[in-house]
């Protein structure tokens, strides 16, 4: 009876499955501004002592052991962030505000009391920018994207009553997109104009790496929870794109004493080739309490704390030795026009510095199957104001959340009302403001600030 009751849901589960799925892609000035699940969204994100969702294979896999049968959750978030950049002193003003929609899924099965197994894909980091192309500081970035996935397979175990640990792999992809704005002249022959081309970098890799949890409830009105996610380096490879346009850019003299077009001295010079980096996706570590005083009344607190100075550079590196970057532009050319290949490592200066948030979310249920929630979160910025650039320029934030839920069965239609499964959903929104932060970065002066609005519903069976 009961197989027959999961297979009913089968059809269901894959339609929720398969519509969530699409293109989950992170848009922030703040690598860790989203969260994997609706209810811990809705919560600030203080989910790692209360643990009773599917989800909380990302916040805190321990707390999947006290979570009996199989369960299905999926998670789709939506929204718009606006990042500003001004000039001091009244000077223009730049946007950036892509959209963004991104998703987390988790899937646990307890084949055996005390023992869960659990999988789901879930956004691990990532940021997004998209500027205008004459923007103030398009020679460091134009466009700018790193995307952070970490597929995490766990086990859970109730070793001893009320106490669970766990274990688990990270299995991290990352996606790197990074557009910018060069200008070629000739130092030997001064064009009139620079003439502007974009160099494209998309670089992608993979690599596993280890998380572990705890959980105690310590009596049933107050339990505790920690989280450890380890370091995973990550090698990126990809290649690099050189664009521009085959109009302008007139006649210059040539070293083999007949005119030169500019567009063809650019082709020589710029050639597309693989270029690599290396990223690491830091560790963390996360301890958070959950108090239930009442049975209508709960309340939960987390505090993470993030080596954003393992992070790494933005860096980019060509596979071809420096003097094979461009077999094209021999030794006359660069002996006549004075300039040689010096792409060769490409970057912008990326300072991290650990950081901590502080999450802390309230819930309260006017019946057993409705809970209303509210939360609240201070991330930290990772960056100085000396560090502070065009490509990642993180501002520390407020974080407002407010949610709501219901958690009932499911009865089937063919079966004369009989119960099949419990339905969990969630649905929550997020209102971020950050203070202006000003960047003393040499040539990019200017003054940052950003705000967001974040909606999203999680909706999960459980049978």
């Amino acid at each position: 009876m009961k197989s027959s009751r999961l297979r009913s849901l089968f059809p269901l589960i894959g339609l929720l499955l398969a519509s969530s799925f699409p293109a989950p892609r992170l848009a922030a000035d703040d690598f860790s501004f989203h969260e994997a699940g609706a209810r811990a969204a809705s919560l600030g994100g203080a989910f790692t002592g209360r643990a009773d969702d599917a989800a909380t294979l990302f916040y805190n896999p321990a707390g999947l052991a006290f979570l009996g049968g199989i369960r299905f959750k999926t998670n789709i978030i939506l929204g718009n962030r606006t990042t500003s950049a001004a000039w001091p002193g009244g000077g223009p003003a730049y946007r950036s505000d892509p959209f963004e929609i991104l998703g987390g899924h988790a899937f646990s099965w307890q084949p055996v009391r005390r023992v869960t197994v659990a999988t789901g894909l879930f956004p691990a980091a990532g940021f997004d920018s998209l500027w205008n192309p004459v923007w103030g500081g398009r020679t460091a970035v134009l466009r700018s994207e790193l995307d952070m996935r970490s597929f995490r397979t766990a086990v859970a175990v109730e070793v001893v009553k009320d106490f669970a640990v766990s274990a688990g792999l990270d299995v991290v992809t990352s996606n790197l997109g990074w557009n910018y704005r060069i200008y070629f002249d000739l130092p030997n022959y001064p064009l009139t104009e620079p003439y502007p081309l974009e160099s494209r970098l998309t670089l992608k890799g993979q690599s596993v790496g280890f998380v572990a949890g705890a959980l105690w409830k310590i009596v049933p009105a107050v339990q505790v929870g920690a989280s450890y996610r380890g370091a995973v380096g990550i090698d990126l490879s990809g290649n690099d794109i050189f664009a521009y346009s085959s109009m302008g850019g007139g006649l210059v003299p040539g070293p083999e004493g007949h005119p030169e077009y500019v567009y063809d001295l650019m082709r020589r010079f710029y050639r597309n080739q693989a270029f690599t980096a290396r990223l690491t996706l830091p560790r963390e570590i996360a301890c958070g309490v959950a108090l239930t005083p009442f049975w209508r009344i709960s309340l939960c607190a987390d505090i993470v704390w993030t080596r954003w100075s393992e992070f790494g550079e933005w860096t980019v590196r060509s596979v071809s030795a420096d003097d094979g970057l461009s077999p094209n532009w021999t030794q006359a050319f660069e002996d006549f026009y004075g300039i040689a290949p010096d792409y060769g490592t490409q970057g912008v200066p990326f300072a991290l510095e650990d950081t901590k948030r502080i999450k802390a979310g309230l819930e309260f249920r006017p019946s057993k199957t409705i809970a209303v929630r509210v939360g609240y979160a201070r991330h930290e910025s990772s960056v100085s104001a000396a560090d502070r650039t065009p490509v990642y320029p993180d501002l520390a934030r407020d974080v407002f959340s407010l949610g709501f839920g219901y958690e009932g069965p499911v009865f089937s239609i063919w079966r004369n009302d009989e119960r099949i499964a419990d339905l969990s959903f969630d649905a929550f929104a997020r209102y971020a403001t950050a203070k202006p932060g000003e960047s003393t970065y040499p040539g990019f002066e200017m003054t940052y600030s950003s705000k967001r609005f974040v909606w999203g519903v999680g909706v999960g069976f459980s049978f």
